[in-house]
């Protein structure tokens, strides 16, 4: 068999495994939702809403990002190496990755509500609740803050980007950063994220480090969490954002130099197989579902 026929078969049951994870990660959040809602309503006497709430994304997190992390290790062979959950990158170069997600997260929500204001539409943001008890804040920094940001970080840039680095740099980062944003299952995370996974595929890429993706994505959870809860100080807000935003345009050009190009071909094949096609039109049907 032809090695270039070869690498073809192989990108494409790759890419086939990487959708048929991502569509049973959506499931399972959808089956567990209804079954956790079920349970709450059966017993909602002992556990009021707030903890509830608490509770619920902590299990989501833990069971469904958490499980398609430790499945796609195996599902998808990727072996990594002490190398790559090393500590030796500067604050410097976590300030700025930060800084440059939310220069992307600010200018697509600005975008965003624009087009949402020209169409007379609203986009669910798919936000967390702002519940203000100590306990549902606590699960939520520890699910939102701690696992989530460490668990997506390992699925998609340690497993799925690792995986496909092969077949292309470019193809690579840009494929995983999409599935990124389609995982968050709304219009405006998921165009949004979209950037943000690629942006974080090219730290990946560049820098070959795990725990620096995961700190940066820790980080960045954590402020935007900070900043919603911030409605009481608007100035101080609008200061830290737009301090932000400037220092994130200079973190954007240190991502260069920008890996080669990749073939049209290869993202042809790749958006082609079933599995994301499905997993595509999932993120579609409950994006309208959230447009009122």
């Amino acid at each position: 068999m032809p090695p270039v026929f070869t690498k073809w078969k192989d990108l494409t049951r790759q890419v086939r495994h990487i959708g048929w994870l991502l569509l049973g990660f959506a499931f399972a959040q959808i089956l567990l939702g209804w079954v956790l809602r079920l349970l709450y309503m059966r017993f909602y006497i002992s556990i009021n809403q707030e903890t509830y709430a608490g509770v619920r994304l902590l299990l989501l997190t833990i069971l469904t990002t958490g499980g398609t992390a430790w499945i796609g290790k195996k599902a998808l062979k990727v072996e990594w190496t002490k190398a790559q959950f090393r500590w030796d990158f500067s604050f410097e170069t976590v300030i700025k990755t930060v800084a440059s997600m939310f220069t992307i997260t600010i200018t697509f929500s600005m975008l965003l509500t624009l087009i949402q204001m020209a169409l007379g539409l609203h986009f669910m943001d798919g936000g967390l609740t702002t519940y203000h008890g100590p306990f549902y804040i606590v699960l939520m920094l520890v699910s939102a803050v701690c696992i989530a940001p460490c668990c997506e970080e390992i699925l998609f840039r340690g497993e799925i980007e690792q995986s496909l680095m092969p077949y292309g740099a470019v193809f690579a980062i840009v494929f995983s950063g999409v599935l990124f944003g389609w995982m968050h299952m709304n219009f405006t995370q998921g165009i949004m994220h979209m950037f943000t996974g690629i942006l974080l595929g090219m730290v990946y890429w560049k820098h070959r480090n795990l725990s620096l993706n995961m700190v940066c994505h820790m980080l960045f959870n954590g402020i935007t969490i900070g900043l919603n809860y911030m409605t009481h100080f608007m100035g101080l807000r609008a200061l830290i954002v737009c301090v932000l935003v400037g220092y994130g345009i200079v973190g954007l050009f240190d991502l260069r130099p920008l890996p080669e190009k990749n073939a049209y071909p290869v993202f042809r094949l790749a958006f082609r197989q079933v599995s994301i096609i499905l997993f595509f039109l999932l993120f579609l049907v409950i994006s309208f579902l959230s447009i009122y």
